[in-house]
């Protein structure tokens, strides 16, 4: 048979039973509380950042509202501006009528400067002729003339000779060359030009006596030369360097009445109105 145990033995045990789910339910009701401090703690910081991002809401209007107030002004200040401009318009187009006359004075200069240049063009082409002529000199073959000895220098040769020696500075020896053309070609197409370099030399060299004489000898022996009217134009500016003045106006009234359309009659023109 089972023996019963004392029963002071069997109280404690069942006291222990009793308060175990008591402690369960303390832990359980504690740890219920801590939730809810935990939610509303995070609430307390969900209503702090809600009232900050309104407050920033709230700037973000008022900045907005001050930006529309200052774009009105500025398109206040351009309508202003546009009207100031369009008052002002009127004396800048006046300004501009002014500006307009003075280029037409420019562009009366230019057509000067245009006839000037036509005038070199002139001078240009008959430079060309003069190198035709050259040319002719070249193809053809040396004229001796009668009771001289032959050349030792082809008629070409000699003149390309005293045109280098021209350019270079060379005028004594460019003087002989030419001299020696004359000599020894005088018939030659290239015989007028030889002439007027010659008076040209003299004149570049302030013989001016010597020039008047080599221009009358080029307008006598050679009257259809093409260097005729640039003949007679440093004729002209010789005797004027004399102090010939009276020789000098006759020979200018002689260059416009017989060569009136070339460049040098148009500068005696313009040198007789100084």
């Amino acid at each position: 048979m089972l023996r019963r145990l004392p029963i002071y033995l069997l109280i404690p045990a069942a006291l222990i039973a009793a308060d175990k789910p008591n402690r369960d339910i303390q832990e359980l009701q504690r740890d219920v509380a801590q939730l809810q401090e935990a939610i509303k703690t995070l609430q307390e910081g969900l209503d702090q950042r809600f009232s900050a991002i309104a407050a920033q809401t709230q700037g973000m209007a008022e900045a907005m509202e001050k930006v529309n107030t200052t774009v009105g002004t500025l398109h206040k200040g351009l309508d202003q501006i546009a009207q100031d401009q369009s008052r002002n318009i009127v004396p800048v187009v006046t300004a501009q009528g002014s500006r307009v006359e003075q280029m037409s004075g420019a562009v009366s200069t230019l057509q000067q400067a245009m006839a000037d240049l036509t005038a070199a063009i002139t001078k240009m082409q008959t430079q060309l002729v003069d190198v035709g002529n050259a040319v002719k000199a070249m193809a053809s073959p040396p004229v001796q003339p009668p009771g001289t000895e032959k050349p030792p220098i082809g008629a070409a040769d000699l003149i390309n000779n005293a045109e280098g020696d021209k350019l270079g500075g060379k005028a004594d020896l460019a003087l002989q060359e030419y001299a020696q053309y004359l000599q020894w070609y005088g018939d030659t197409p290239m015989a007028h030009v030889a002439q007027f370099q010659i008076g040209f030399l003299h004149y570049g060299m302030n013989a001016f006596d010597d020039a008047v004489k080599d221009f009358d000898t080029l307008l006598q022996k050679y009257p259809g030369s093409s260097k005729a009217a640039e003949g007679l134009f440093y004729k002209r500016k010789s005797l004027q360097a004399l102090g010939r003045t009276a020789d000098a106006n006759a020979v200018c009234q002689e260059l416009r009445k017989n060569y009136a359309g070339s460049e040098f009659a148009k500068q005696c023109v313009t040198a007789g109105r100084k």
